[in-house]
């Protein structure tokens, strides 16, 4: 079994960048600012459920995914900005989505016995999928 990241698509300045999470993206992501600063994934992850989600720390996150798919001019100030001026909050849910689900790895195998990792956590074996 191999761990994988989802890919995600996100937009910027009309044009849709698909992002390949990994590893080294969460690394880069966590080593971007000095020790004891940095933006550690589970905890933004737990924040954006909050009532403050940390807009800096999205801003720069997904200013990270936007460059690695290509989006050179999606630097952490002008998301940032986005984020506080022009999103809604339909746009803003979608983010607080795709952070949460493009960061946790999920087991790639082709067997399905109901034990974690096996394929039973499939979309199809989700209990909304149930007849």
């Amino acid at each position: 079994m191999s761990a994988i990241y989802e890919e995600i698509v996100l937009g910027w300045e009309g044009k849709e960048y698909t992002v390949r999470p990994d590893y080294r993206m969460v690394q880069r992501i966590e080593a971007s600012r000095p020790a004891g600063l940095g933006i550690s994934i589970v905890r933004l992850i737990t924040e954006l459920e909050g009532p403050y989600p940390p807009v800096t720390q999205v801003g720069e996150v997904v200013s990270m995914m936007l460059q690695s798919a290509g989006a050179k001019t999606a630097t952490p100030e002008r998301v940032f900005a986005h984020l506080m001026v022009h999103s809604t909050a339909e746009e803003w849910s979608r983010i607080q989505v795709a952070l949460r689900t493009s960061f946790i790895p999920r087991e790639k195998s082709s067997g399905n016995s109901g034990a974690p990792g096996d394929g039973a956590d499939s979309e199809s074996n989700r209990p909304e999928h149930a007849k």
